[in-house]
């Protein structure tokens, strides 16, 4: 019976392992497209932004079903016994870890840009908004073409 039970640890062990390295792969997509993110809004490349984005929800998606395989199996085996098995957990933890701090860190750089973006665009906006005066001002009084398209001078 405990040779059943350590069975089944290693082999839960194995695939929280697994699952793990999945998770890794799925977040290096992740941050390569957070990085194009951030390049296409610069760019202002409307299209690949949205594919990007939809992209990062993708790799959202995945992960969050791998959370949850994750979590059935530590609800299932709350302590790991064999040591090589709980370092090689330990360091693809660590792993994860870093790769979100380098997320959040490449996240903020992508708000950022957005942001700049927007700015830019209301700036931009606001300066047509002027402009618009000048284009008025050609037109004649109540409703009459402008007087420099006057062909019957």
């Amino acid at each position: 019976m405990a040779n059943h039970k350590s069975s089944t640890a290693s082999s839960d062990l194995s695939k929280l392992s697994g699952l793990l390295e999945r998770k890794i792969t799925i977040f290096r997509d992740f941050i390569s497209a957070t990085t194009s993110l951030k390049d296409m809004i610069e760019l202002h490349n409307v299209e690949a932004v949205k594919m990007i984005i939809a992209r990062r929800h993708d790799c959202i998606s995945l992960i969050d079903k791998i959370d949850d395989e994750i979590l059935k199996i530590r609800k299932a085996n709350p302590s790991y016994e064999a040591p090589e098995t709980r370092k090689r957990i330990q360091s693809l933890i660590k792993t994860l870890e870093n790769m979100i701090a380098s997320t959040m860190r490449l996240n903020h750089d992508c708000e950022a840009a957005a942001e700049s973006e927007l700015d830019k665009l209301r700036n931009d906006l606001s300066e047509l908004g002027h402009s618009q005066k000048g284009i008025k001002g050609y037109r004649g009084k109540s409703g009459e073409p402008p007087r420099f398209m006057d062909v019957t001078t």
